[in-house]
């Protein structure tokens, strides 16, 4: 069995395949270092507890910034604890690593994640544009006939055009998960005059953000009191936010309009026979499907793995030598 994993550096959440076992690892993309940045306190979860928690003595990271390396020292310490994790023996040889990069990915991008990969021990590297490996790791046909996928990720929202031949038409913009979080923060703090921290916002997204219409959830929010600075809990319900969150997806609807523009008829009747395939952790918003159908007058096609789909498609070209020279990015 050959020693290669897939990895999938996104700005929340990083996941790596391993050729013959399948996703293991995920885990976020943040990593603890102490206040010198000598050393690892914590990496993944445990970091990301400490977002808005640490001391003095201990700097919190999120290493991949909307797509980009954002601190080259702190990712190849958190990658090397992640491949330290998943390999059975410490000092064993390092595997060959698969990277997906943003769509149109340059060479300062490219460079930033050779150092990282380099730093940490890996010999052997190849970078494949995103939008393929969520094409095969979606199990999507890959013949002359374009697929339209949309990649809602943490950091940024991948939209393009992809058929066997790569991607034909495709962007990278930087809309996330992490942008809506910063959103709803900054509507809690108008609306009910209560600031709350980046964890406590992502919370109320996942609690009870929701695309439907009539959705109410509840749930109670804790934070500072906007103008005292003193602790004060707001109960916060799906309706409170619906309008940071339809901002948020209209947004991204429009740029993706704006992309289908840009292709032959022919290719948009196909795209619009089959509809809009999405993935990234950003499709799973409640009421998502009808709302783009509502909003678009097109069929959403979501599935079930669609926060992994990247990494899994990269198990799919480190089974396939073939496949992998097709459509790694040519460094040189």
């Amino acid at each position: 069995m050959r020693n290669v994993v897939a990895v999938d550096l996104g700005s929340a959440n990083t996941a790596i395949y391993q050729l013959g076992t399948g996703i293991v690892l995920y885990e976020p993309t943040v990593v603890a270092l102490d206040s010198e940045r000598n050393s690892v306190k914590e990496t993944g979860a445990d970091a990301k507890r400490l977002i808005g928690r640490a001391s003095d003595n201990t700097e919190v990271i999120t290493p991949v910034f909307e797509g980009e390396v954002g601190d080259g020292k702190a990712l190849a310490c958190m990658l090397e604890r992640y491949l330290n994790k998943i390999t059975l023996r410490k000092l064993s040889a390092r595997p060959k690593v698969i990277l997906n990069v943003p769509c149109g990915a340059d060479a300062t991008t490219l460079r930033k994640f050779e150092k990282a990969l380099t730093d940490c021990d890996v010999a052997e590297y190849s970078f494949v544009e995103s939008l393929v490996l969520t094409a095969y790791g979606l199990g999507l046909n890959m013949s002359t006939t374009p697929n339209f996928i949309v990649d809602i990720g943490g950091g940024i929202t991948e939209i393009g055009a992809v058929s066997s031949d790569g991607v034909l038409c495709g962007i990278s913009v930087n809309m996330g998960g992490l942008t809506l979080d910063s959103m709803i923060q900054q509507f809690i703090s108008e609306k009910f005059s209560l600031n709350v921290g980046r964890l406590t916002a992502e919370k109320i997204k996942l609690t009870v953000g929701s695309l439907l219409e009539y959705d109410n959830v509840t749930m109670v929010v804790s934070g500072s009191d906007v103008k005292s600075g003193r602790p004060r809990s707001e109960s916060v319900t799906s309706g409170d936010i619906a309008l940071p969150v339809r901002v948020y997806y209209d947004k991204i609807f429009e740029i993706m309009h704006m992309v289908l523009a840009k292709l032959s008829a022919e290719v948009c009747a196909d795209i619009r026979r089959a509809g809009i395939y999405f993935s990234g952790g950003g499709s799973k918003m409640i009421g998502f499907e009808d709302y783009f159908r509502k909003k678009t007058q097109m069929r959403a096609n979501v599935f079930e793995n669609a926060e992994v789909a990247a990494a899994l498609g990269g198990g799919v070209l480190a089974a396939d030598k073939k496949l992998l020279k097709r459509y790694e990015i040519n460094r040189k």
